[in-house]
């Protein structure tokens, strides 16, 4: 069995893999900055004030 065909290239799946994770990352903290600013504007149109 040869190994060689394996290894070639094997840079660019842990790139990838790595890129999905920051987009993964960047596009969750982004949905919790919308819904925690959304949350504060719902609580101060209720009333509640911090």
């Amino acid at each position: 069995m040869d190994t060689t065909e394996k290894n070639t290239g094997g840079r660019r799946p842990w790139l990838r893999r790595l890129a999905w994770l920051a987009i993964i990352w960047t596009a969750s903290v982004a949905a919790l900055g919308v819904f925690s600013y959304l949350l504060r504007l719902f609580m101060n149109a209720a009333g509640l004030h911090s």
